[in-house]
């Protein structure tokens, strides 16, 4: 089995000749596991192969990115004929135990333990191998490779875990921290979130060398030399670490330590490093704007077919079914309704994320950009500066006067120059609505703070949080493999 798995993901790497620029990937399939594990090279190649099955459509290729994560938080109005959303109907009513659902659960849940697996893998094997790298590679191939282990088993237990708020103790997931096959028992949410901590910080400490510290994300071609040390906001690098610490935890609710971590990252986005979008790049160029604001991204994946995600789900020329959001919702609260709401048609967000045709609206921010072969039209986004202003203004002692001043410095960035005066839980919630929309964090939001899940303007029409919404039952295939 572990074999099968390693070679899943070789056989992977060579299949994406698309990503090869960005992560110096190349054909190796013919290469045996012990050879592969023998060199610095092949530690690389390992450690790429796990980035690029991130994009698989079981995780951040689709299902944890646009389209079934996003259902769930609301993002879309799903209609009512059954020969146009099909199971999408199931999904809208958090029906997760449908034989279709059950499949598609067991896929998510099986790939991101694959992945884990492999982490594993590099990381027993390179333990006290420091002989075999150049620089600081060993060290960055390990904090990258601790990061990744963390980063998924914190999504499935935000996916099938309990509601944290409510009740941390409650049994969650396992936490695989060895190249194993035997089952791990399913441990309280709160040793899970402890043990991701763990790996995080101790991923930070090894990547005090990553050169994103000292010479930013070097986001192009080093030509003849290697590439692996460059293109740093498409790896988790020492600041994509960082806003992962500060999500973590503010979801476990330790604001003190997730306002530290989101102000690190803010303070490099203030030393240039992720700097906030050029305003001239958006709204100054009509006809090829970056909709992704790609210079604030912390950490993306490079996935070759992203134009994808647009073609399959957001295309207004689609026969069948299209994504998008109550045309009242996103007209009257998430880029209308003032100051009740927060919401401003000339947001940023807005003017280059969305199209009016007819009576409707259509999401943009996954078409390429015109000129072709741009690493932006390769980026799926997973952790942003936005989150972090974000974060830090609800990690504040007292959020409602304290926290005013970071949503209003991400708010003139957005290119809003009305202020809010003072800040309620709804318009910070209508906040990471509109910087987060289509990234796959809105289900998160809403099952973290326990709330309704806003998908119409009509408020009855929003369901009331719930148990039974919020925890997806732990997949067919875990549950078996106990028995």
């Amino acid at each position: 089995m572990k074999n099968k798995i390693l070679t899943l993901i070789l056989l992977a790497s060579a299949l994406c000749p698309g990503c090869s620029g960005w992560l110096d990937v190349k054909p190796y399939d013919q290469i045996s596991e012990e050879e592969l594990l023998e060199s610095e090279e092949g530690f690389q190649k390992l450690l790429n192969g796990i980035y690029i099955e991130l994009n698989s459509d079981e995780l951040y290729g689709s299902t944890l990115s646009v389209e079934m994560i996003e259902i769930l938080g609301g993002a879309y109005e799903i209609g009512d004929i059954s020969s146009v959303w099909g199971d999408y109907l199931d999904l809208k009513d958090y029906d997760y135990n449908t034989d279709y659902w059950r499949g598609r659960l067991n896929g998510t849940w099986n790939k991101a333990y694959a992945l884990i697996l492999n982490c594993n893998k590099l990381l027993k094997n390179i333990q006290g191998r420091q002989a075999l790298f150049t620089g600081h590679n060993y060290d960055i191939i390990r904090g990258e490779a601790l990061a990744l282990r963390a980063m998924l088993h914190f999504d499935m237990l935000r996916l099938f875990g309990p509601v944290y708020s409510l009740n941390p103790d409650g049994t969650s997931i396992p936490y695989y921290a060895d190249e194993t096959l035997t089952p791990e028992a399913l441990l309280p949410a709160s040793q899970v979130v402890y043990k991701v901590l763990q790996d995080l910080m101790a991923a930070r400490a090894a990547l005090l060398n990553d050169p994103v510290i000292t010479e930013g994300t070097l986001m192009s071609s080093a030509g003849n030399g290697s590439n692996f040390l460059r293109y740093r906001a498409l790896r988790l690098n020492y600041y994509a670490v960082s806003a992962l610490l500060a999500r973590v935890n503010l979801y476990a609710g330790q604001k003190q330590d997730a306002l530290t971590y989101a102000v690190e990252v803010i303070r490099a986005s203030n030393n240039g490093i992720f700097p906030f979008v050029d305003r001239s790049l958006v709204v100054g160029n009509p006809e090829d704007p970056d909709r992704i604001f790609s210079s604030e991204v912390v950490f993306a994946l490079s996935h070759a077919k992203r134009s994808q995600l647009f073609l399959n789900y957001f295309n207004p020329a689609r026969t069948t079914f299209t994504f998008r959001m109550e045309s009242d919702l996103i007209s009257k609260a998430i880029f209308g309704g003032g100051a009740e709401t927060g919401g401003y048609q000339d947001d940023y967000r807005n003017r280059v994320n969305w199209s009016t045709s007819g009576e409707n609206r259509y999401f943009y921010k996954y078409t390429d950009m015109a000129q072709t072969g741009k690493i932006q039209n390769t980026m799926i986004p997973m952790l942003r500066l936005g989150e972090m202003y974000l974060i830090a203004a609800e990690s504040q002692s007292d959020v409602l006067a304290n926290g005013t001043s970071y949503v209003n410095t991400l708010r003139r960035n957005r290119g809003i120059s009305t202020s809010l005066e003072a800040l309620t839980p709804e318009l910070l919630k209508y906040e990471y609505i509109r910087e987060l929309y289509g990234e796959g964090q809105l289900f998160y939001l809403y099952k973290r703070l326990f709330s309704k899940v806003i998908w119409s303007y009509t408020d009855s029409r929003n369901p009331e949080p719930s148990t039974n919404l919020f925890v997806v039952p732990l997949p067919d295939s875990e549950t078996e493999n106990r028995e």
